[in-house]
């Protein structure tokens, strides 16, 4: 269940700030000058206090809009993906899938008691349509009359996906119906000015996925972190900020790549958030298990360089790992050399081991099974040239490396037919595409 609005309302008292500010008798002045000419014309529009700011030789309010009144003051102008005209509107074709996200993370969040946040709502309105007055200083009222819509100029998945989830009345409606959202809301009437200032909005910076775990709070995001510190060989070899390790660097993996095992060994899959695990206490406690398992892990296949029974490039491979190992940070020559010539140096790799471990995984006591965990280590040959990878993962291209696939479905195929019949498990993917 959602938590309750009553349980959410119990909240703000805590919220409200430092009362010394402004007295109580002062208080109650501001209060009873506001309210009536909130009031005062409700059946003719609604009423927002706001904060004013120029942008651009142009006036914009910031305003607070409670959910259910959304869907009725906020519209969208979204180009048809069937249509050739980008004129017909003022916003990119949308996106279902990232209206599923946003619901998703909004009810994930609160299943698990976890805060979340939503970014403010951009908009336009023609100045000629709405009224505002100066109070004092970036203090205004401004009323906006019904049938008046805010045009959306950055936003429209979140409008979509808070009206959708109001729609569902009972349980997920109740996770916002009380919540309001910010809009900023720009005095704009001119469409073509709007058109150009959704595409300046649009060209933000995107955010590498490293630096997104780095941030993350609970769950796969923040075991990941934890992680990279206590497995010997991510630790001081794992890039936190950027998307890819880069070239001519000692880092052989980025955080985003440790993130994406810990999602396949938990969970059964890389984009599982594992947002139940909520609390210091079990990040830590996961962390520590799964950094456990990894370290028992790559010690036994480095190990496997003195078996005389291994083929010399298994051997080989297996001692480069050794020698990692044993160091904090790598020369970026050592570094490449690993990403080159092993399985495990790749972020599929790291998939394809997560799996596994998820295999291994006794839920009953929380724990990775050492024995299997001895068996992946010393059943796969790992090396690139490995028989478990080629043509599924490993195409080669002529005197080169070969080409590498990530694909789910090279992935589970990999699994499937080589790795688990290999290792002799009776346990098997569901076929991913």
């Amino acid at each position: 269940m959602f938590p309750t609005t009553d349980a959410i309302n119990q909240k703000t008292e805590l919220w409200q700030g430092n009362s010394s500010l402004v007295p109580p008798e002062l208080a109650q002045i501001i209060q009873q000058s506001i309210q009536p000419i909130m009031l005062e014309k409700y059946r003719e529009g609604r009423t927002f206090l706001a904060i004013g700011a120029q942008h651009g030789d142009r006036l914009m309010f910031q305003i607070n809009v409670q959910a259910t009144e959304l869907p009725a003051l906020l519209r969208s102008k979204s180009v048809k993906k069937e249509g050739n005209n980008p004129n017909h509107g003022k916003n990119r074709p949308i996106n279902t899938q990232h209206i599923m996200n946003i619901k998703n993370y909004l009810k994930e969040r609160s299943l698990t008691e976890n805060k979340w946040i939503l970014g403010s709502i951009t908009a336009n309105v023609d100045p000629l349509i709405i009224k505002y007055q100066k109070i004092w200083q970036e203090l205004y009222i401004i009323f906006i009359p019904n049938n008046t819509f805010l045009d959306v100029t950055d936003g429209q998945h979140r409008k979509r996906a808070i009206e959708e989830l109001l729609a569902f009345g009972d349980d997920e409606g109740q996770l916002i119906a009380k919540a309001t959202f910010p809009v900023n809301l720009v005095l704009e009437g001119d469409i073509r000015q709007c058109q150009i200032d959704f595409r300046d909005m649009a060209q933000t910076l995107p955010i590498p996925d490293a630096l997104l775990v780095a941030y993350g709070g609970y769950g796969k995001d923040a075991i990941a972190k934890k992680v990279v510190e206590q497995v010997n060989i991510f630790r001081g070899k794992t890039q936190k900020l950027k998307a890819s390790p880069g070239s001519k660097t000692g880092y052989i993996y980025t955080i985003n790549y440790i993130a994406k095992l810990v999602g396949c060994a938990f969970a059964g899959s890389p984009d599982d958030d594992l947002s139940t695990i909520n609390t210091d206490e079990l990040v830590q406690k996961r962390a520590k298990e799964l950094s456990d398992c990894l370290n028992y892990f790559f010690l036994t296949y480095a190990q496997t360089s003195e078996d005389p029974q291994k083929n010399d490039n298994w051997r080989k491979v297996a001692k480069i790992t050794d020698q990692i190992l044993e160091q904090e940070k790598l020369h970026w020559e050592l570094a490449t050399v690993f990403r080159d010539n092993c399985i495990l140096g790749l972020s599929v790799g790291l998939e394809i081991l997560g799996y596994l471990l998820h295999f291994t995984r006794d839920l009953k006591t929380d724990s990775f099974d050492r024995y299997k965990i001895e068996q992946i280590a010393k059943e796969i040959d790992w090396s690139r040239n490995g028989v478990s990878w080629q043509n599924t993962i490993v195409f080669s291209e002529g005197k080169g490396r070969g080409k590498i696939s990530s694909s789910r479905s090279s992935i589970t195929e990999t699994l499937n037919q080589q790795c688990l019949k290999q290792l002799g498990w009776s346990v098997s993917l569901p076929v991913i595409t």
